[in-house]
């Protein structure tokens, strides 16, 4: 191939040692009409090679050729980055994937690699629905074993060598090919292959032909001269080119004198060279039945070239190029007697060798090549903009602004939804459970780390700096103890010089010291001054140190003063989210790139935190021509949260009223929230209702009851709460009625916290800290199990706008564990409990109306829970299936269309929250082996 042309390409080139890039870090952009880049794979340099031959073909074509080093066998490239930068670094990614959309016209794809590491998904099929809805033009090339199947060359090849090799690496190597080679046959744009075995299984491709440099390889050294035969093997992988059978063959005729032997492996690609122009013979490969690159460079260089090539790929180049291949064949049954045959008929063997050159210099110089990839850039095939593989579903991404595993209600939604053959993401905000990227399942949780960037600049850094400096008093205790210990030093030091004058005088009475006037003045006044500043330090921390007043138990954090600032922060700029709340913009920065790559169909979002940034990623993708579907899911009435500081409540509020109209539908957990929202914000519609209900716990569920943990008998009454615990939720009313109602035991199902602390504190003093008792969480999908053997189930919630409307988790677990039910009069519940008879309802907050209620349904219990076991609508209305449905419908409108597994019975079903990993499928060779297998027992038998 004619370089001349290139020479400056060439020198840019990247070698594996590393070459200069822009400052940017990025490919130097190309100044050509049709700009191509191809990677990431560069086996044995063809991707170099592509890009050169293209450019000499093609006088308006300039490309790039790609690939990321591994420390070995690596080739130059034009642009190259260490493996570690392109599997483990995001920035990277990122930047090189602007850069190329914003720079190429065209992507020749390697191997069906992802150029850009694991930026979009595992393999280069998730890259291409990408680069597509960019204008980009795609073709792929197969390279080998990237799409040779390994159950399907067992049948054709009886040298294959995956029989011979790690049952799990034959696995990896079939899940693979056959997802590559079925993304080459479903791909409706340009697929070619670089050996002419490959189109065995991409049958519709064109052969693109490897290329060797026909003039570095040329040699004129005679062939068969030596004073012994000299045979070079030079495996780039021995296990498939089936080294460990024909080693042994070798080494024996070298041991008998009749050829010199070289085996040679793991050598720079510069120094191959000089290896195949000392060898009379080059033996290529014997398992694949097919040739590449080193078959070539010894073709060119005038050598015996030895191998097993099958029938049919003799006869498929035969008739694409019209020359015999000039490879002798042999396997490793025949290749002793091939090579002493060829000593033995040297003019045979040369007449072999010198076909070697022309063939290589017609087929293989690159020209064939440029001939077959010119069609892409001249009359690249029209593939639609929205076409992708059939693997990659529809993509559904959930956000919530927290960890994700924390929250029951997301998990249920994300794993109901990937029930339907829907590509569901998790992202959150990193928390205790969890950061990074974790995978339960079907469902990919992300949780990626959110920098500070707005948050710590501008006016509000300013600020906090001026406030830190000028603030008078001390904003914690740890601030006020380590001035205070200065003060200590200082003093203790004074003490000291006291003591030292008391000290000398006992030493030496007769010629006692005396301070001067001046010195007593200056001690006096230090004294004074220390007790000023002792002063002024118990003043600075009053408020860290005065004596903490009583908790109020029915503090539920709002009222009169809380209703009248939140108001006035809804009206007033102060309550505005942008200025509360800084660190969503930090948020968005972070997380909307991330869904900007996602090409997603719809985003859920669960709560309001992160509803302003699914609006923005939802704009963005207006803008590049894709529709983006918002589903908000709202936990709460937000101007009702309680504790919440009234100013971030009104900023949430802002931050909903803002944006809840960019919602394609709403979703609720309430009827009574539901009509409020439509009225609030003017909604078009009622929004849905999906209540908290509990899942199918699975068949398998091994759990303790919470009778059992408590080491109570049947005959014991045992109340039970299960949930948050503040103040707010009245559970100090149930431990106030323990003394009217003797014998009754109350399970507080909940994590340890300073109310539960006040909880058990307050049973002390009422004398039954015997029958209180805090027990432990359990997984999610377990609680009705756990709860089951309880007498009641109760809700004692305190009136707080949110109450009023709540549909709790806990109420609906009492119901699928067969509890009767105990709540007080918020009025959502108190309907349901009174419509169903499913208890007794008291009023909030009254001790001796909820001692009443629990007296008169643990007479009645019996029946309740009989009534409640044995309606089994009922059972179903609250159960997650029934919740399904509805989220069903919710998807079924917003996109359209849902596949098959949607309406399976067990489409509504979940089991487990956060599952394992799923079982990848069984693959053909996976059956191949167990056949093989049972033929071996059987004839061994």
């Amino acid at each position: 191939m004619d370089r001349s042309t290139n020479k400056g390409r060439a020198e840019q080139a990247t070698s594996p040692g590393g070459a200069a890039s822009p400052r940017d870090g990025m490919p130097a952009r190309l100044d050509a009409p049709v700009r191509l880049l191809v990677g990431p794979a560069n086996f044995a340099g063809q991707g170099s090679r592509w890009a050169r031959a293209l450019e000499n073909r093609a006088t308006n074509t300039k490309a790039t050729s790609f690939a990321f080093f591994k420390g070995v066998l690596d080739y130059p490239v034009d642009y190259g980055v260490p493996a570690r930068t392109y599997r483990r670094n995001p920035r990277w990614r990122l930047n090189f994937y602007n850069h190329v959309v914003r720079n190429y016209t065209h992507v020749l794809l390697e191997a069906a690699r992802p150029v850009f590491g694991p930026l979009h998904g595992p393999d280069g099929s998730f890259e291409i629905p990408h680069l597509l809805t960019k204008g980009l033009h795609v073709a792929l090339i197969a390279h080998g074993s990237d799409v040779r199947i390994p159950s399907r060359h067992v049948e054709t090849e009886p040298w294959s060598p995956f029989p011979d090799l790690e049952d799990e690496t034959v696995e990896l190597l079939e899940r693979n090919a056959t997802r590559a080679a079925e993304l080459f046959t479903s791909y409706p744009g340009q697929v070619y292959v670089s050996t002419p075995d490959l189109l065995d299984y991409v049958p519709h491709a064109a052969w693109c032909p490897v290329i060797v440099d026909v003039d570095a390889w040329r040699s004129d050294a005679p062939v068969l001269e030596h004073e012994k035969p000299v045979v070079a093997h030079a495996p780039s992988k021995s296990a498939m080119k089936g080294s460990e059978l024909i080693d042994p063959i070798m080494e024996r005729l070298a041991e008998r004198g009749l050829i010199t032997y070289r085996r040679v492996e793991g050598i720079d690609p510069a120094d191959m060279p000089a290896v195949y122009r000392d060898a009379d013979i080059v033996l290529d490969q014997f398992r694949i039945g097919s040739y590449g690159v080193a078959a070539c460079e010894a073709m060119a260089a005038g050598r015996v070239v030895i191998g097993h090539i099958a029938q049919h790929v003799r006869d498929r180049v035969a008739a694409d190029t019209g020359l015999d291949l000039p490879i002798v064949d042999a396997t490793p049954d025949t290749i002793e007697q091939v090579v002493l045959d060829l000593i033995a008929d040297p003019e045979r063997a040369r007449a072999v060798a010198a076909r070697g050159p022309a063939f290589v210099e017609k087929v293989h110089d690159g020209r064939w090549s440029a001939e077959a990839l010119a069609s892409f850039v001249e009359q690249p095939a029209p593939v639609p903009v929205d076409w992708k593989p059939s693997w990659i579903r529809p993509k559904v991404v959930m956000m919530a602004g927290n960890d994700i595993v924390s929250d029951a209600r997301v998990l249920k939604y994300a794993q109901t939804v990937a029930n339907w053959d829907l590509d569901v993401t998790c992202i959150g905000i990193p928390g205790r459970r969890l950061r990074g990227v974790r995978q339960f399942g079907k469902v990919q949780v992300m949780c990626p780390p959110i920098p500070s960037k707005v948050l710590l600049t501008g006016w509000r850094r300013r600020l906090t700096i001026v406030k830190a400096n000028l603030r008078p008093w001390f904003s914690t205790e740890a601030e006020y103890l380590l001035a205070y210990s200065r003060w200590q030093y200082a003093s203790r030091e004074l003490r000291a010089e006291r003591g030292r004058d008391r000290r000398d005088h006992e030493r030496n009475e007769s010629g006692r010291v005396r301070r001067s006037l001046l010195g007593r003045l200056q001690r006096a006044v230090r004294w004074r001054t220390l007790r000023l500043h002792r002063a002024v330090l118990q003043a600075r921390a009053y408020f860290v140190r005065r004596p903490q007043r009583d908790v109020d138990l029915t503090d539920l954090g709002i009222g009169k003063r809380r209703a009248r600032l939140l108001a006035l922060h809804r009206r007033l700029p102060t309550g505005r989210w942008r200025r509360v709340m800084p660190e969503v913009m930090d948020q968005e920065l972070t997380l909307g790139p991330l869904l900007d790559r996602l090409l997603i169909e719809v985003i859920h979002v669960h709560d309001v935190f992160m509803l302003g940034i699914a609006a923005r990623a939802a704009h963005r993708a207006a803008l590049d021509g894709r529709k983006v579907k918002i589903i908000y899911d709202a936990h709460e009435y937000i101007p009702g949260v309680p504790v919440v500081a009234p100013r971030r409540v009104a900023a949430y509020s802002d931050l909903e009223r803002e944006f809840i109209r960019d919602a394609d539908r709403v979703i609720t957990v309430s009827e009574p929230l539901a009509r409020w929202l439509q009225r609030d914000h003017k909604l078009a519609a009622l929004p849905d209702v999906v209540l908290n209900a509990p899942v199918e716990p699975p068949a398998d569920a091994e759990v303790t009851g919470v009778r059992v943990l408590l080491g109570l008998s049947e005959d014991v009454p045992l109340l039970v709460y299960g949930g948050g615990v503040n103040r707010a939720r009245g559970v100090g009313t149930v431990v106030e009625a323990l003394p009217q109602l003797p014998d009754v035991h109350l399970a507080i199902v909940a994590r340890a916290n300073s109310v539960t602390a006040e909880l058990l504190a307050r049973a002390v003093e009422l004398g039954v800290s015997d029958r209180v008792h805090l027990a432990p969480f359990v997984s999610a999908e377990v609680v009705p199990v756990y709860l089951r053997s309880a007498s009641i189930g109760l809700s004692p919630l305190l009136h707080a706008p949110n109450h009023d409307i709540a549909v709790t988790n806990k109420f609906c677990e009492y119901i699928a564990a067969g509890l009767p039910i105990i709540t007080s009069d918020t009025p959502a519940q108190a309907d349901l409990v009174n419509e169903l008879d499913l208890g007794a309802v008291y009023p909030a907050g009254d001790v001796d109306g909820l001692a009443r209620a629990i007296s008169a349904v643990l007479a009645d219990r019996d029946r309740i829970a009989k009534r409640i076991a044995d309606d089994a609508d009922l059972l179903h209305r609250f159960s997650w299936s029934a919740q399904a449905e509805v989220i069903r419908s919710v998807y079924t409108e917003v996109m359209g269309e849902l596949p098959n597994a949607a309406w399976t019975p067990a489409a509504t079903v979940v089991h487990k929250l956060i599952p394992g990993p799923p079982e990848p499928p069984e693959t053909r060779w996976h059956a191949f082996r167990k056949a093989r297998a049972e033929k071996l027992a059987s004839d061994g038998a």
